[in-house]
């Protein structure tokens, strides 16, 4: 365990705490803490709740320290078994959360170019150097406010009690963490790292014909990164009409022009697509967009830049009511039709006759992905989408209809019933692992716990367990629970099988665990000494 010291800097909070303690306390003096309670955080974290120290030969528990006048010093020692040398002089990591990184896109960037220029000889076979907890300990990320920088944590120290992180230089930072590195490695590193994440070179650009709503949509995207996404703002790669839907005749964004609508995207310098936005021209020629989709923050920029130019906005429902999409029919279907997702509210459209109108109670529902929209029977109660008579789920218990993924967001499939119910027709109960000792909740139907035969409510916890988890304790004429069994509350005897409670239990000569009225019956008798019942000594 890490050690703590604790130091008096405020005494007329440590008087109102204990002034006898005070009395004996040096400011600014520190004092070793012996038997520290720790707390431990969900983020791996740890606390000093309080401990004992020795003053004038006197000790004191001081709970709380840093709610009565003292500051608390740790420390960050790596420990004595560390063989990395480079964690020993950073030092104490059991705080580092091992399962997140701060920049997840710089991690992927960085175990491949890891991985290409070192062949992975630096860490391979080599027990003394643990890369990934390197990089978990330093949690580099690329600096926002110094970009192309890299911002890192220097020490245990400086990230858990100072909470001071350094940007520096690319080369710099690839040194520290990995000084095994040779120079030549560093500097192939670091090029490939400017390369990728340097500030890029981007090119606006706007259309309105078919071509151009296709290329901004399904030509090849640019490096992603890290963008925080927003119903504004969004990642390219969570788009679901980015696909070539080649399976079609047509793309379904090619629908957009139809007059009403243009297309902006940016492009790196190789043609890549780093961002793009479909806009309504109103008549005034004022942009009113849906959600700016990018690779970056900076292509995302771009874009935004150009709309607030131009004194329009993005992103909001309701700015495409009214907007016209070209009508183009499925050959076999004249109810169906080629068109995209739609983004803005509402996603409902109107077929006029000429051309698919963006309405607000429109026929033709617009929340499909798959590139064909059509005239469906019905709506999902819950999200709205469009549903065909062998697409929709119908619930008994609401009296509605659902699409797949709404209904089992409220019903579930009960095994013992063999039929699917409502949440609010159900039972959490205890049940057997199915491949391990123990047992786990689980939920299920009401069916099963009243008319079924496969649950019992135990008296001890007034739980529905399954009977195979349920004991009858016959001598208190109730069920008892598995959870008692393992708490040892009640136990089950070893000569007849029948459950008891625990001040009912007789431990025999022999190691058995029976109950004190067996061990009567058999005439054995309690030797107080080692309180083991035992045969009666015979009479000669």
């Amino acid at each position: 365990m890490a050690k703590y010291w604790i130091m008096p800097h405020d005494m007329d909070k440590v008087t109102a705490y204990n002034a006898h303690l005070a009395e004996q306390l040096e400011l600014y003096k520190n004092y070793d803490v012996e038997m520290p309670d720790i707390h431990l955080h969900h983020d791996n974290t740890r606390t000093l709740n309080g401990g004992a120290i020795v003053v004038n030969d006197m000790r004191f528990l001081v709970s709380m320290p840093q709610e009565n006048g003292f500051v608390v010093k740790r420390d960050w020692s790596a420990t004595d078994d560390e063989i990395d040398p480079v964690l020993k002089a950073w030092g104490n990591y059991e705080e580092v959360d091992m399962f997140r990184a701060r920049d997840n896109t710089f991690i992927a960037w960085w175990d491949r170019a890891f991985l290409q220029v070192t062949g992975n000889t630096c860490t391979t076979y080599k027990p003394d150097i643990k890369g990934s907890i390197r990089l978990r300990c330093f949690a580099p990320r690329r600096s926002q406010r110094f970009a192309p920088k890299i911002t890192l944590y220097q020490s245990a120290r400086d990230r858990f009690e100072r909470e001071r992180e350094v940007a520096m230089k690319p080369a710099r930072a690839f040194s520290m963490m990995f000084p095994e590195l040779d120079h030549k490695q560093i500097i192939q590193l670091t090029d490939e790292y400017l390369n990728r994440f340097a500030t890029r070179k981007l090119f606006l650009k706007e259309g309105t014909d078919a071509a151009d709503f296709v290329k901004a949509y399904s030509w090849t995207q640019a490096p992603t990164d890290n963008i925080n996404t927003t119903y504004q703002r969004k990642s390219s790669a969570s788009s679901c009409m980015r696909y070539d839907f080649d399976h079609l005749p047509t793309h379904p964004v090619s629908v957009y022009a139809s007059g009403d609508f243009k297309i902006l995207w940016s492009e790196d310098a190789d043609g890549k697509i780093a961002s793009r936005c479909v806009v309504r021209v109103m008549e005034d020629g004022i942009y009113r967009g849906g959600p700016i989709y990018g690779v970056s923050e900076q292509a995302i920029d771009l874009i935004e830049h150009h709309i607030n130019t131009n004194g329009g906005e993005y992103g909001k429902d309701g700015a495409w009511v009214g907007a016209r999409l070209v009508r183009k029919p499925v050959d076999d279907n004249e109810d169906s039709f080629y068109a995209p997702y739609l983004d803005p509210e509402p996603r409902r459209l109107h077929d006029n006759g000429q051309y698919l109108v963006i309405s607000d109670d429109g026929e033709i529902d617009a929340n499909g992905y798959q590139g064909t929209l059509g005239v469906y029977e019905c709506q999902c109660e819950n999200c709205g989408c469009g549903l065909s008579e062998d697409d929709y789920y119908f619930s008994e218990y609401t009296e509605c209809r659902y699409c797949n993924d709404c209904y089992y967001e409220e019903h579930f499939y009960c095994e013992y019933a063999d039929a699917d119910y409502h949440v609010d027709q159900s039972y959490m109960v205890y049940v057997p692992y199915g491949c391990r000792n123990g047992y786990t909740e689980e939920r299920v139907s009401d069916w099963a716990v009243e008319y079924g035969e496969d649950f019992v409510c135990c008296d001890n916890d007034h739980e529905y367990w399954h009977v195979d988890l349920a004991h009858y304790c016959e001598d208190e004429d109730c069920y008892i629970s598995q959870r008692a069994i393992d708490a040892s509350t009640y136990f089950i005897s070893d000569w007849d099988g029948e459950v008891y409670a625990a001040d009912q239990m007789a431990i025999t000569h022999v190691g058995d665990t029976i109950s004190i009225k067996e061990a009567e019956d058999d005439e054995l008798k309690l030797d107080e000494t080692d309180n083991i019942w035992k045969r009666k000594e015979e009479e000669d």
